[in-house]
């Protein structure tokens, strides 16, 4: 009797760690779930920067997506849009139609792009900035002695901006390039009622420099 009460007790104990073992098991599994499901992710090269209001092509690259699959990319305002397909690495690298800002002009814009699998359906997101090569004033038209407010955008960040008539602005800020300045309308004498400038960030004129902003100035009589 005293024999087949113990093999009672010693029997669940026996058990115990084999169902322990069996619960870290199934938690450990569905943590490699979790971390497979979480493995996609995207990013944008630089900022994207649109040129007379037309929209830009930006470079998207992704990684932790299932092998040979379509991926398809797009944001959530603007019609941004695109496809890719992965390698067998699960990367890829691909270039698609940027966003369009919603103002005109001078100005930039935050937007969230997300990848989706067409196989499983496997998701990423990322933000980046989109910008308008521009430049703004406000007020659009004043006398030629009245200083007014310069909005750049769009530029190369770290370099000087200037009109051709060498009025300099300052250096251009940020992923994109953008600068608020104050100075006169146009740095030279009055003569005509409209100017056409160029704003670039050379340090001699040349029709030929990128990035450049071609515009006219309207000035006020005295």
């Amino acid at each position: 009797m005293h024999v087949s009460e113990v093999s009672e007790v010693r029997s669940p104990r026996r058990r115990l760690p084999t169902l322990t073992a069996c619960a870290a098991l199934a938690l450990a599994s569905s943590g490699v779930a979790a971390a497979q499901a979480s493995a996609q992710s995207i990013g944008v090269t630089g900022c994207v920067v649109n040129t007379n209001d037309q929209p830009a092509q930006m470079i998207v690259s992704g990684t932790g997506f299932a092998p040979g699959d379509t991926i398809e990319l797009s944001t959530t305002t603007g019609g941004g849009s695109g496809t890719a397909t992965s390698d067998a690495g699960g990367r890829f690298q691909s270039a698609i139609t940027g966003p369009l800002l919603s103002i005109l002009g001078a100005g930039e814009q935050s937007f969230t792009l997300t990848a989706t699998d067409d196989n499983n359906g496997a998701t990423a997101t990322t933000t980046f900035e989109a910008a308008n090569l521009a430049v703004t004033t406000n007020p659009p038209e004043a006398k030629v002695s009245r200083k007014v407010s310069y909005t750049f955008s769009g530029f190369v960040p770290g370099h000087k901006k200037k009109v051709t008539a060498t009025a300099k602005f300052g250096r251009a800020k940020g992923a994109c390039g953008l600068l608020k300045a104050r100075a006169k309308l146009y740095p030279g004498k009055q003569r005509f009622s409209q100017y056409t400038v160029q704003f670039d960030q050379t340090r001699h004129y040349s029709a030929k420099s990128l990035p450049r902003v071609v515009r006219t100035l309207s000035i006020q009589k005295l």
